[in-house]
């Protein structure tokens, strides 16, 4: 016999004469303390009294409930110390200033300084499944020596809790941004509307004034058909996003040549990127391609992409383009602005969100055209992404099945 075997069985002998423990789980435990057990059992616990070894890992588990089986997928009689420590994948401490090492932990056992124990641990099972248990035990101490020879405690399953909680937190969070965002939303439509509108009726009543150039009536002309333009941008976003979230938005299928497409984003954008000092360069390949998609949605999400991509360049260029592959085609828009903060990416397609919020922010718009745009590629069964480095630009890409 090992000399591991002999000292568990030492351990085991010297156990058997301790009371109120008359042996492993195969026997029967007398009076009250069977008793006691059997209710932890039957409120779905499972009771243990563990003796230590030299080292963790090298205890015995002298009584052990057969809940253990459901508990971690091993049968009470084969689960030793250091199997449940091999299943161990993290431990969370209650309250959190007690220890997670294990050794640490015995070490202040033994020594008096932790009368009780309580932690949650998530566990693999046997069957690699992944549990979160609670753990409450108190030490036990020789009623000779009076020194601490093991621990007594509960096992239970707190995997549906920990579930629960974390569904309460998302939701909580969600909640939290949800509201965030209306307020922000509220904030910057109230900006982009009044602001449009407060040029429209202030240079309209500038033209009714007899006084005033021909050439100063015609800037007053510009700035109003530039705020309307502006405006109605605004509700069409709204409204777009509005039969998005309703599914009330056909699609219209129909054979597109995307080299017009590109031809019309450049015709409607060029004069805007010259008037900041960006140079906007769109590449059509040689190759004629007929989609099978619809148009208007792909015009929209070409104008979206070019659009923000200008909103967010100070300076440099704006390419964009469409690639062949295979079955499908890439569009790509390509920036020198100030890309995205890593922190910021995932909320990047979210309906109203944008880096910068109220009456400070640099940027115009309400934070729907990329939401839109990632919308109406999906709808179309394509696929939307980007790549960014703050400082460094982004490229925003979609693709779009041939057929």
């Amino acid at each position: 016999m090992s000399a591991e075997k002999n000292m568990i069985g030492e351990k085991l002998k010297i156990a058997e004469t301790k009371k109120p423990f008359a042996g492993v789980r195969k026997g029967s435990m007398p009076g009250m303390m069977d008793r006691f057990y059997k209710l932890i059992e039957h409120d779905e616990g499972v009771p243990f009294h563990l003796i230590f070894g030299n080292e963790p890992g090298e205890g015995c588990f002298i009584y052990l409930g057969d809940g253990i089986k459901n508990l971690s997928g091993v049968d009470s009689q084969d689960f030793t110390e250091r199997r449940f420590l091999t299943m161990i994948e993290e431990i969370i401490p209650v309250p959190e200033k007690s220890p997670i090492d294990i050794k640490e932990l015995r070490r202040r056992i033994v020594c008096g300084e932790t009368s009780e124990y309580k932690v949650e641990i998530r566990l693999r099972t046997h069957d690699g499944e992944k549990k979160w248990i609670r753990e409450s035990s108190i030490p036990v101490r020789d009623d000779v020596t009076g020194n601490v020879t093991g621990i007594m405690g509960i096992f239970h399953d707190v995997s549906e809790r920990k579930s629960v909680m974390a569904y309460l937190e998302e939701a909580r969070l969600k909640a939290s941004e949800s509201e965030r965002l209306k307020t922000s939303f509220l904030q910057n439509i109230s900006h982009e509307v009044r602001t449009p509108l407060n040029a429209i009726v202030g240079f309209s009543t500038l033209l009714c004034e007899p006084e005033g150039s021909y050439n100063r009536k015609q800037e007053f002309v510009n700035m109003i058909n530039l705020s309307t333009g502006r405006f109605l941008e605004v509700m069409d976003n709204i409204m777009e996003i509005s039969g998005i979230e309703a599914g009330t938005l056909p699609v219209v299928i129909s054979d597109v040549n995307p080299a017009d497409t590109l031809t019309k984003v450049f015709n409607i954008f060029n004069s805007q990127a010259a008037s900041q000092g960006i140079v906007l360069d769109c590449t059509i390949p040689e190759q004629q391609l007929v989609l099978k998609t619809d148009s208007f949605k792909l015009s929209q999400v070409m104008n979206n992409l070019v659009s923000n991509a200008l909103k967010f360049t100070v300076s440099g260029r704006v390419e964009y383009g469409i690639l062949k592959k295979d079955s499908f085609v890439e569009f790509y828009v390509r920036d020198t602005g100030i890309g995205i903060p890593d922190e910021h990416k995932q909320f990047v397609f979210n309906k109203f969100y944008q880096v910068e919020s109220g009456s400070t922010r640099r940027f115009a718009g309400i934070g729907l055209g990329l939401s839109i745009a990632k919308a109406y590629v999906e709808m179309l069964g394509g696929k939307i992404g980007f790549n960014s480095v703050e400082g460094s630009g982004s490229t925003f890409w979609f693709t779009l099945p041939v057929e």
